[in-house]
């Protein structure tokens, strides 16, 4: 704009046929250049002032970058429903958990009803590397029942159980300097199981509603589950129907057979069934809003 001015100034003195007009149109265009830089000027200390406001303050996500990772944390939790659906636990600790040698491995922690296990490495020995065996021994229980099921790693999960959690109703909060993530989701849950009856194998199920609570970190980029704790809701009793399988083949292991893993501590809030007395209750708490992981609660 001072350029623009500046070139106004000079065409007007080529075009002036009198000092007295170049005099008069020299004194104008100079209160014009003179009134752009003080704009300039006010403008110029204005953003200094909103600099030093902002620098003050703590640099906030924008809504834009909040609701995409939101999403991304939605995306990712979801990924656990389909893992442990099929039983691969060790490719899900893999994928979508903190890294067994990053800075957030030590302090990640499973809490459930059994209790809490503290450390990636405890925790994939507990939910990974424990259960990698017992679909191992349920799988060669089933090969040596049924002939045409080999016993090959892509046959891990026949002679098992089922169990599938849903995710849903989600509440999430991303932490305000976007390195963190909270989430809460409802998780109603079924099982089907072989249970032996007087020599003879029987299908039956139950099911159970959960909830989730996770806290989530970004590492390399990628939200991460970092903290995943378990509550429950008062359980039903079982469906009841059992239906008689064709072959006398037991599905899962006895459970003196499974592979155990002890917690680092036991639960202080373990679950309770319904009884006339319960008091029904929101737990765990809602994610809240907060703006560094520092400054919240810790599931």
């Amino acid at each position: 704009m001072f350029l623009f001015a500046l070139q106004i100034l000079i065409n007007q003195f080529e075009r002036g046929k009198t000092m007295r007009i170049r005099v008069q149109h020299f004194v104008v265009y100079l209160a014009c250049i003179m009134a752009i830089l003080c704009c300039f000027w006010g403008c110029s200390a204005q953003q200094t002032d909103n600099a030093a406001t902002t620098s003050s303050a703590r640099p906030t996500i924008s809504d834009t970058e909040r609701a995409l990772a939101m999403l991304e944390v939605q995306n990712t939790y979801s990924k656990h429903a389909y893992y442990h659906s099929v039983g691969q636990h060790l490719e899900e600790l893999a994928d979508i958990w903190v890294k067994e040698d990053g800075p957030f491995a030590a302090t990640a922690t499973w809490t459930s009803m059994a209790g809490i296990w503290e450390g990636i490495p405890l925790i994939k020995e507990y939910y990974g590397t424990a259960n990698q065996k017992n679909r191992q021994k349920a799988l060669e229980e089933a090969s040596k029942k049924y002939p045409e099921i080999k016993n090959v790693p892509e046959n891990l999960g026949v002679g098992t159980g089922y169990v599938m959690h849903t995710q849903t109703t989600p509440i999430i909060e991303i932490a305000g300097d976007g390195k963190t993530a909270k989430g809460m989701w409802y998780s109603p849950g079924i099982s089907i199981n072989g249970v032996e009856v007087k020599g003879k194998v029987e299908q039956s199920g139950g099911w159970f509603m959960e909830k989730y609570a996770v806290d989530f970190v970004k590492e390399d980029g990628k939200w991460k589950i970092w903290h995943i704790g378990m509550y429950y809701d008062p359980t039903p009793p079982g469906w009841g129907a059992r239906q008689q399988m064709p072959a006398p083949v037991q599905t899962g292991e006895k459970p003196e057979t499974l592979e155990q893993v002890k917690p680092t501590r036991a639960n202080p809030d373990p679950y309770t069934g319904w009884t006339p007395t319960w008091i029904p209750r929101i737990q765990p708490k809602f994610p809240v809003p907060y703006y560094t992981f520092s400054e919240t609660f810790s599931y």
